[in-house]
This record gives C-alpha cells, sequence and structure tokens, in this order.
C-alpha cells in the first residue's frame, strides 16, 4: 500500500500545496507521548520554505494548531488517501520516544521518505542515521531542526536517503 509512486499532484492541491513546495508531514495520534512539544519547536525554528502536513486527531489538536496556526490538520486519514499522504509529502518528522515499534516511520520510508526521528526504541530499530535518515533526542528541538533543515536544503540527499529508506523497509515482512 505505501509506494513512491502514490505521489499525487492532484491530492497535494486538494490540500493547497503547490507541486515544488516542501512538504514536512507527521503522522499520529495527537496525544502528549507523541513529544508534539518537539515537534512544534523544532518545525517553529525553521527558516527555510515549506508547508507542514499533520495527519492523525487526539486530544492536543488544539495545542498543535495553536503553535503550527499555518499547519494542514486533515484529521484521521486510511487507505489511499493515507497512501498518498505520505508520498505527497517530503521528509516525515516523528519525535516519539514511546514507541515500541513505529509503524508510521515504516509506512513513511516504504513511502520513499527520509525521516528524521527520537532516537529511541523504536524508531532506532528502522532508521538508519546518515542512510536512511536522521535521528535526535526526543527532547531536542533544535536537533531535530537542524535536521530537517539539511534535507529540507538538500533535495539530491533527500532523494538519496528516501530511496535507501524505501529499499530498507522493503527488507521488513509481517
Amino acid at each position: 500500500r505505501f509506494s513512491p509512486a502514490k505521489r499525487s499532484t492532484s491530492w497535494r492541491g486538494r490540500y493547497g500545496m503547490g507541486p515544488d513546495e516542501l512538504v514536512i508531514l507527521h503522522v499520529s495520534r495527537l496525544v502528549r507521548e507523541k513529544r508534539l512539544d518537539t515537534l512544534t519547536a523544532a518545525l517553529r525554528q525553521l527558516t527555510v520554505p515549506h508547508r507542514v502536513l499533520i495527519v492523525g486527531d487526539g486530544p492536543e489538536r488544539e495545542f498543535v494548531q495553536g503553535e503550527l496556526p499555518n499547519a494542514i490538520f486533515t484529521g484521521f486519514l486510511a487507505g489511499e488517501d493515507l497512501a498518498a499522504a505520505y508520498a505527497s509529502s517530503d521528509i516525515f518528522v516523528f519525535p516519539s520516544d514511546s514507541e515500541s515499534f513505529g509503524n508510521v516511520t515504516l509506512e513513511a520510508m516504504a513511502s520513499g521518505l527520509p525521516c528524521v526521528c527520537a532516537d529511541a526504541t523504536g524508531s532506532r530499530s528502522l532508521v538508519a542515521a546518515g542512510e536512511t535518515g536522521f535521528l535526535a533526542p526526543a527532547d531536542d528541538a533544535a536537533a531535530f531542526a537542524r535536521h530537517i533543515t539539511t534535507l529540507a536544503q538538500g533535495r539530491a540527499l533527500r532523494a538519496a536517503l528516501g530511496e535507501a529508506a524505501r529499499l530498507r523497509a522493503q527488507s521488513f515482512s509481517w
């Protein structure tokens, strides 16, 4: 289901994102344990042009909307819409350190996205630092912002890490 082939200019347009805009994606239940404080602080530090896409819902949605008023919130997505959200984005960010296994990270990788994730058990077992994305301490928004900026400024680096992420994701099975 998750593949770079699901990238869609029309899907992006439906949410007001242009075909050439850099889209930074976060997918999760919007709850405190996903380290939404780190996510929002990191994204607020960015000085590179970008759009933020938040997929998911939960009790902390109002907090995230207050911190990122220009972000696009889709609410909960499933099936082909979720696959299109991943594939139509450019960078995946996931600072949660409470995952035992990060399905959303694996879905992002399968979609060809370089990932910036918490250096924690769930993400560390998926993301090969410097090869498929970057890892940062879950409470270090500045480190997340630096890694996101590195990817935002390097189209070739994004492509290389995204392809490596896709290949790594294919090595996992049920």
